[in-house]
């Protein structure tokens, strides 16, 4: 018996799914079945797939955006699907639903790709919105602007700068939501860091405000706040060992902190001298 067969059958089928969420190089495993279930990598690895309440609605094949799109429903009370209430970082999260049958566990096939663009709660339930890979095939690409400011992003292609070589590692001594205190960003003047990135292991966050020693971050970082809350111990000296971060400073697309605090005025993509009447009303700029 095989996956296509039960496939085909009329009244054989016992689905089951598996749904599979990847951030960067974090990757979250659930299964729809009941008891735990593991399944064989490409390489021979054991991959595990945690039991949980989670559901789908109907796939549909349209070629309709919206219509494309898929809610998953979770217990309010899951902690995986709570991380989505606050606001999502720059890194996309995707979803890759497996659906196998329970007569032949060890064969599955990908249902269903996309990622996740939303949640809201309604009631006792979360309810993710995952919009299909297929949609992004129908965005208008980003073009180029005529604008004072630089249109290209920092440390992206455009702008060209490495962002190795900018990062400066400081030890967190405290988080509150999205604001966390790093001594040693008071060792730069304040906004230094305002619209640069955090880094703590894989996890990327935005920075969006610097004064002295404390940093906000778009959004909350809930592994970071649970490593500071409970530090590990230095398994020789029992010691707390410190809960270290990396961070890049920002930029403010401006020609003169292109210039001034990075040099790299040869990708400054913005255009300052631009007049401040438009050439084309019918006036004198002059």
């Amino acid at each position: 018996m095989t996956y296509a067969s039960i496939e085909t059958s009329a009244a054989e089928g016992r689905p089951y799914f598996l749904y599979q969420f990847v951030e960067g190089e974090q990757v979250w495993r659930f299964t729809s079945r009941v008891d735990a279930w593991t399944s064989a990598g490409s390489g021979g690895e054991t991959i595990n797939w945690e039991p949980a309440a989670v559901a789908h609605g109907d796939v549909v094949q349209t070629s309709e955006i919206e219509r494309g799109r898929l809610e998953l429903t979770w217990p309010l009370s899951h902690p995986f699907a709570r991380r989505f209430l606050s606001p999502m970082g720059n890194t996309p999260v995707t979803l890759t639903i497996f659906r196998g049958h329970e007569q032949v566990l060890g064969e599955t096939v990908a249902h269903w790709k996309g990622r996740v663009v939303g949640a809201e709660v309604e009631g006792p339930r979360i309810l993710l919105t995952c919009e299909s890979l297929f949609s992004t095939l129908r965005r208008a690409g980003v073009r180029a602007k005529y604008q004072r400011l630089c249109r290209h992003a920092l440390y992206g292609r455009g702008c060209g700068l490495d962002i190795a070589p900018h990062w400066q590692t400081g030890a967190v001594t405290a988080v509150a939501a999205n604001a966390m205190t790093i001594p040693e960003a008071a060792e730069q003047s304040d906004g230094w860091f305002r619209g640069g990135v955090l880094r703590f292991g894989a996890q990327l966050g935005f920075i969006t405000g610097h004064a002295g020693a404390v940093l906000l971050l778009s959004r909350p970082m809930s592994e970071l706040a649970e490593a500071v809350a409970v530090p590990e111990l230095d398994p020789e000296t029992g010691d707390t060992l410190p809960v270290l971060v990396d961070m890049a400073p920002g930029c403010d697309l401006r020609a003169a902190t292109c210039a001034d605090k990075f040099s790299n005025l040869l990708n400054f993509g913005g255009f300052p001298e631009i007049p401040g009447r438009n050439p084309f009303g019918g006036g004198s700029i002059v």
